[in-house]
């Protein structure tokens, strides 16, 4: 069996590439038990959390005039 490719996305993130992270994701869990997919999900939204708060702290260091 072949190993599962991460997609390559366009830069401007368009339907086509969700259909492909769609596909992809459905692949890539359809083995796992619950707690596996539990898990997984939580590390994606965890590691997301972490941009949101990274992004929020640089907005508030950059003044506005």
């Amino acid at each position: 069996m072949e190993a599962l490719k991460k997609p390559e996305l366009s830069p401007n993130f368009t339907m086509d590439d969700l259909y492909k992270l769609r596909e992809y994701n459905s692949l890539r869990h359809h083995n796992m038990s619950f707690e596996e997919l539990k898990s997984d999900i939580e590390q994606g939204a965890r590691i997301g959390i972490e941009r949101i708060e990274q992004m929020r702290k640089e907005r508030s260091l950059v003044t506005h005039d």
